[in-house]
């Protein structure tokens, strides 16, 4: 018993002598931990990382409940139970806090510190992949120590661990193989980490499925969708998909425009047409070359591909919406056709006459073949 030998406190009921000595230990504690958190504080200003300040910020609070149980703990030995099974229940609770707090203490200090050793490992490092495995390394670090908790929090009950990790030894199979579409995701989710197949922030297409890399976890990849929806993947079935990165390996991306027009159009002259328009187009590579390509002579039209460079994917769209209006528009203005798919019939008082490649028009390109590079298109200055 504490104060065992001072008779006045003898004397007092055992549930006062239990708060008296719950209240006087906690405070004694309380006033170990402020002068250690003031010498503690003395030697991190001298220090030029702020990791110290962080870790005594953050096990403030635990230190403090570990008072509190240390001195609950001493005070319920002042309390006579009847029975001595309700002692051993309200012990065994205290002691098993004790060890969920210690635990959580040494969790939230080797955390810290590993994070921030990690950070600046890979502030070091251009790869994101850094960032993945430091949070692969926080996830195990947290499972492994809830497992010790609860196999200390069982010894502290009393219960033998022996007999149960035998008996997990022959259900070990049985387990595994109820845990093997998850244990099969976590092993695919660490194999996507270490070879960079994406990372957060890329932009990647699997299946049908198309987003921006939100999470890489140990069980499944979220991606958030072009929509703002979460797409929710298991690991293992991407690393059993054709993965398209669009971020790799940079963020320049070609876009392609594909158009028809009406039958008697010459091809040459609709290749320069469209070249023409896409260079006017202010946020396209201008380093790359625009290309037009007549791809068929179809049933209904002259089909065309126009391809260009720009050198950020959020460009591709505008760019390319910008080059179809624009291909569009000068179709239009040129009275080209952009037939619906039809079927003509011709009659012999029908008066009507489609275009024609000999007319004036076509003058330019008539007799000349081109690639599908367009440099041929520019005009040669003349020496001086």
């Amino acid at each position: 018993m504490v104060f065992e030998n001072i008779p006045y406190f003898v004397n007092l009921n055992s549930y006062l002598r239990a708060a008296v000595v719950f209240f006087i230990v906690f405070l004694a504690l309380r006033i170990l931990l402020f002068i250690a958190e003031k010498i503690f504080l003395k030697f991190t200003l001298k220090t030029k990382t702020d990791i110290d300040d962080i870790i005594l910020k953050k096990s403030s609070k635990p230190l403090n409940f570990i008072s509190l149980l240390i001195g609950l703990s001493l005070g319920l030995n002042e309390i006579v139970f009847t029975s001595e099974l309700i002692k051993n229940i309200i012990n065994h609770s205290v002691y098993s806090l004790v060890a969920i707090s210690i635990g959580y203490l040494i969790f939230t200090i080797v955390d810290i510190s590993l994070t921030r050793i990690w950070k600046k490992i890979s502030e070091k490092t251009e790869s994101n992949i850094d960032d993945a495995i430091g949070n692969l390394v926080h996830e195990i670090l947290r499972i492994v120590l809830i497992v010790l908790i609860v196999i200390y929090i069982l010894n502290i009950w009393g219960i033998d661990i022996g007999p149960l990790l035998a008996g997990l030894g022959i259900a070990g199979l049985a387990v595994a193989l109820a845990l093997q579409p998850t244990l099969s995701n976590i092993f695919s989710g660490v194999s996507i980490i270490l070879d960079g197949t994406f990372r957060v922030g890329d932009v990647i297409e699997v299946g049908d499925q198309s987003g921006e890399v939100y999470k890489i976890g140990l069980r499944t990849t979220k991606i958030k969708s072009f929509d703002n929806e979460m797409i929710i993947i298991p690991n293992s079935e991407i690393s059993n998909s054709v993965i398209k990165n669009f971020f790799q390996p940079d963020i320049s991306i070609r876009a392609n425009l594909e158009f028809g027009v009406e039958y008697g159009v010459d091809p040459e002259y609709i290749k320069k047409l469209a070249i023409e328009e896409i260079e006017k187009i202010e946020i396209i590579n201008k380093d790359e070359e625009v290309r037009v390509l007549f791809t068929e002579m179809g049933d209904s039209s002259l089909n065309f591909k126009a391809m260009f460079w720009v050198d950020d994917i959020s460009k591709k769209w505008p760019a390319h919406q910008e080059a179809m209006t624009r291909i569009y528009r000068r179709l239009y203005a040129e009275n080209i056709g952009i037939p619906y798919p039809q079927m003509t019939v011709w009659t012999k008082e029908d008066k009507a006459k489609s275009p024609d490649p000999k007319d004036a028009k076509f003058k330019k390109v008539k007799g000349k073949y081109y690639s599908a590079f367009g440099h041929e298109y520019k005009e040669k200055k003349k020496k001086k």
